[in-house]
Order: structure tokens, then sequence, then C-alpha cells
């Protein structure tokens, strides 16, 4: 069981995510929804071959193109749905920031085969503020539409979950005893399953409302 919420978990939980922005009717959207659509796709195909292929170096590798390119899409995506130009020019800047530290530990001080929690710690703590400024701008521009009615609410309620526990657990994680560190993963993967069916759910439950509105 810890096997599978270790390795399969994770993956299973992109994918789901991939079948709620079908659901969702993503062609309604394509700049915003298209956008995360296929990241979801790659999420989906990377982290399997990270979880799946034998050896550190792969599964090392794909992880830090994996938060880097996370970065990337939530970047553009969040930068879609919120208005304020403040938050915009704070999002182009982290963007910016990730850029360079991708491309110096990464690339330039050769640690792609690396493991660095704080670059990760970073990347969760970007998309926390990420949806903390959504939040605020759904506090501030409150009208009739019912707030369930927005698939991005449900996705963001997701994010913040997972990214704001995983901030968390990503800083003491190198603290945990070895052979607690598979528990400990897991239930990280573990929360993301749930914010995935956060998202899945508010697809299937707009989808059945859509009669109505």
């Amino acid at each position: 069981m810890l096997q599978f919420l270790k390795d399969a978990l994770e993956p299973l939980s992109y994918l789901i995510y991939t079948i709620a922005f079908f659901i969702s009717g993503y062609r309604k959207q394509p700049d915003k929804k298209g956008v995360l659509l296929v990241y979801y796709i790659i999420a989906t195909v990377l982290i399997s071959i990270a979880c799946y292929t034998p050896g550190e170096l792969i599964n090392r590798i794909a992880y830090n193109c994996f938060f880097f390119i996370t970065t990337c899409f939530f970047s553009f995506y969040f930068n879609s749905i919120l208005i304020n130009k403040i938050q915009k020019k704070i999002i182009t800047l982290a963007f910016l920031i990730h850029l360079i530290l991708f491309i110096k530990i990464c690339l330039v001080s050769h640690q792609l085969y690396e493991i660095n929690n704080y670059f990760y710690a970073f990347t969760y703590l970007t998309i926390v503020v990420y949806a903390l400024f959504y939040f605020g701008n759904v506090l501030s521009n409150v009208n009739e539409l019912n707030i369930l009615h927005r698939f991005d609410f449900w996705l963001v309620s997701g994010y913040l979950l997972y990214f704001l526990s995983c901030f968390f657990i990503i800083l003491f994680y190198d603290n945990v005893e070895i052979k607690q560190r598979a528990l400990v993963w897991s239930i990280q993967n573990i929360i993301l399953f749930i914010s995935s069916l956060s998202a899945l759910s508010g697809a299937l439950w707009i989808k059945s409302q859509q009669k109505y509105f």
C-alpha cells in the first residue's frame, strides 16, 4: 500500500487533473484551461517516468524539469485570470527569478542531477502567493455569479491546499529519517490526490449545473 501511495498516486493525481480539464470544457478558454491541460498531460508523463524509471538520475532530472515547467505554466495561468496590474507584475518578476535560479542552479552549477529542496520550496511558496492573489481578487470583486460555478475557484482551492502543505513538508524533508521519507512523500501525494479530486468534483458539478445557469 505504501508503495502505491509513494509511486502510483502522484501520476494518477495528475491524470485526474487532466480528465478534469477535459470535462471542464477547455476549448471555451484555450488561453487558460488549454494551457493547463497541456501542463497536466506533460506532468502525467514526466512524473510517471520519474516514478517508474529505475535509478535516481532520471528521477532527479525529471523532477527538476518538472518544477521549472510548473512555474512557467502556473505563472501564465494566474497572469491570465488575475486583473490587478501590480499582481501581474509580481507574477512576471517571480517567473524571471525562477528562470534565473533554474539556469544558475541546474545548468550553470550543473546541479540538474541533484535534489534542491529549497528550490522546490520556493516553487511551492510562489504558487501559494499566486493563489492568495486569486482569492484576494475574488473577495474584492464580488458579483451575483455563484462562485461554485467557477472552475477556477475549485482549481485554486485545491492548489492552495496542496502547495501550502508541501511548502512545509519539503522544508523538513531532509530532517526526517531516511526510513520515514517514503511515508512523508506518501502524505504529500495524498494531499495532491485530494486536490485533484477537488478539481474533478468542480468540473463534474459545474457540468451537471450548466442547464440551470
